[in-house]
């Protein structure tokens, strides 16, 4: 049998862990490095896909509209990409502090790009760095949210520790991830989705939840905890 590629952050694949041909699977490592961290003139491709695509930006929504997000709350996100997230959770926290975080630095300068007035007025801050490799901060967070990156993390219930650090008490994650991949069903992306709420309870969330939401071209899942 063919070796199976695996995201090294869950225990259910988003592509069921089929078995594929050596060639299908160097195109699928190919792609899934640069949407996981996208480089050069690639990367810059995939950043203006990520930000126009449908799907993306519904999830987006969905997302921060659980994350109930307050005028004053200083919020985070991890795997910003190109800054789209970003830009909405501002516009909602429209007197707090919004930062985005991104291991690559092509996503940070299209995201830069797209905040620059939120940045300049200091209402924006976007950083370098990773969920394992998080930057320090001042101040704790309210809200901290990731969509379609932890099936990246290698470590994901240290990180989520991590994280959990940065919260106030009583503050909120989320973490949603969808599935992409054709062999993928609502039935995968709810099967990731409880993947995600074991790893919140493992790094010490309280109040754990799975949301779900109907989707194209598969259903959604989003799990929260509380600090």
């Amino acid at each position: 049998m063919q070796s199976v590629m695996r995201y090294p952050g869950l225990k259910n694949q988003p592509d069921r862990g089929e078995s594929q041909s050596r060639v299908r699977q160097a195109v699928k490592r190919f792609l899934r490095a640069q949407f996981g961290q996208p480089t050069g003139v690639l990367g810059h491709v995939v950043g203006r896909l990520m930000a126009r695509d449908k799907s993306n930006l519904k999830r987006i929504d969905w997302t921060i509209s659980l994350l109930d997000i307050k005028p004053t709350d200083r919020v985070l996100e991890i795997g910003m990409g190109p800054g789209v997230a970003v830009e909405r959770a501002s516009a909602i926290a429209s007197h707090g502090y919004v930062v985005g975080v991104d291991h690559s630095d092509v996503m940070v300068r299209q995201a830069h790009k797209r905040n620059a007035g939120a940045v300049t007025k200091g209402k924006v801050d976007l950083r370098l760095g990773s969920a394992s490799q998080l930057p320090a901060f001042d101040e704790p967070f309210d809200k901290i949210f990731s969509i379609n990156s932890i099936h990246f993390w290698s470590e994901p219930v240290e990180c989520l520790k991590a994280l959990r650090e940065m919260l106030k008490p009583g503050g909120m994650i989320a973490v949603t991830l969808q599935p992409r991949s054709r062999s993928a069903t609502d039935a995968t992306a709810e099967e990731c989705g409880r993947d995600v709420m074991m790893h919140l309870e493992k790094a010490g969330f309280s109040g754990v939840t799975l949301e779900m939401r109907s989707m194209k071209p598969v259903a959604v899942a989003c799990a929260r905890g509380i600090r």
